[in-house]
């Protein structure tokens, strides 16, 4: 046996070993020999994977979707929009006249249609480079332009991939370009945008079962006089509204429901062509964290323009997100934040 064992013949010494430990097992646990056989073999390649930008368990081949942002727009001829239900993280701040836009992340889910797909601000790119990800969009303010030609930024314009894009029938011009998770993963497939990501949340559960947290069953946004967005806790998520109407997916009527809301207040001002805005996203300022029902006062930094936007308490500790969806305002110090 123990030369068996320890002489030549890798195969011999396998089988001989698995063979000892089953009958091992058989003695000193009463198991049978066939069960006995079934737990040496049962060998767990299980390992757990995360969606990156939501810390939920999810499965390997989850883990490895490629992600990417989309410029989406929120105006009343837009919505409802589709596709934003499955963003992992969405953006939300103002672009002129007063409306707010998006610029959504995806990587956990795989989205049929996407949009309305509208065109790109300095700001919107900023947050991309915070991630370092590609961006679908369909055109730029010329600052964005410059930027993007400037820093070699990953766009996805549909006016260069147009193939990627389609325009939807039911809705007018310029609120009817949609795309889909699928076509815009092969457009990066394409010009070699993968595994070029950088920044990530931060997620702990246990943050937010702690009952040291202010409660928040509501929180109202009022950003001006023709538009405001709320949210109301329901069965551990925050539910949309814009302008007192229920966000819902345009296709199947899902109901945008969020496990982080995110409020960072900053300055928001209007450019020398008091057309385009200038929106501070480095630096420091205020804020809150909502999440499980309840909230916490904030102080965000950020070094520059590629680095991590950092959430710290009052106490100066990290403040980590829940695991899921995050829907994150940038408003002006102006605006109004009721929470209930």
């Amino acid at each position: 046996m123990l030369y068996m064992l320890f002489g030549d013949g890798s195969m011999r010494k396998k089988f001989i070993l698995m063979t000892s430990v089953i009958m091992a097992m058989g003695i000193f646990s009463g198991c049978s020999m066939e069960k006995a056989v079934e737990t040496v073999n049962r060998v767990s390649y299980d390992k757990k994977f995360t969606a990156p930008y939501t810390g939920e368990a999810v499965d390997e081949k989850t883990s490895k979707n490629i992600p990417f942002m989309a410029i989406i727009e929120n105006s009343n001829d837009a919505r409802p929009q589709s596709g934003l239900v499955d963003a992992d993280i969405v953006y939300e701040t103002m672009a002129e006249g007063g409306i707010p836009r998006f610029i959504a992340l995806f990587q956990k889910n795989t989205p049929e249609k996407i949009g309305p797909i509208r065109s790109a601000r300095a700001y919107f790119l900023n947050i991309s480079r915070e991630y370092n990800l590609p961006f679908a969009h369909c055109g730029y303010s010329e600052e964005a332009e410059n930027m993007i030609k400037k820093d070699s930024l990953m766009t996805l314009n549909e006016f260069t991939y147009t193939g990627f894009y389609w325009r939807d029938k039911e809705r007018k011009a310029p609120h009817n370009l949609y795309t889909s998770a699928k076509r815009l993963r092969k457009a990066i497939i394409n010009r070699g945008y993968t595994d070029k990501a950088t920044n990530k949340p931060k997620f702990n559960k246990d943050f937010w079962m702690s009952d040291n947290h202010s409660k928040a069953n509501s929180i109202l946004l009022k950003l001006n006089k023709y538009y405001s967005t709320s949210y109301t806790y329901k069965d551990g998520k925050y539910y949309k509204s814009m302008n007192e109407e229920a966000s819902l997916n345009k296709e199947d009527k899902r109901p945008i429901a969020v496990t982080n809301v995110v409020v960072q207040v900053t300055n928001i001002k209007l450019q020398k062509d008091n057309q385009h805005l200038d929106i501070a996203l480095v630096g420091e300022g205020t804020g809150y964290v909502f999440s499980n029902g309840k909230y916490t006062k904030m102080i965000w930094s950020k070094k520059d323009v590629a680095s991590s936007t950092i959430l710290k308490d009052e106490n100066g500790l990290d403040i980590p997100l829940n695991p899921g969806n995050t829907w994150w305002h940038i408003i002006d110090k102006s605006n109004i934040v009721e929470i209930k």
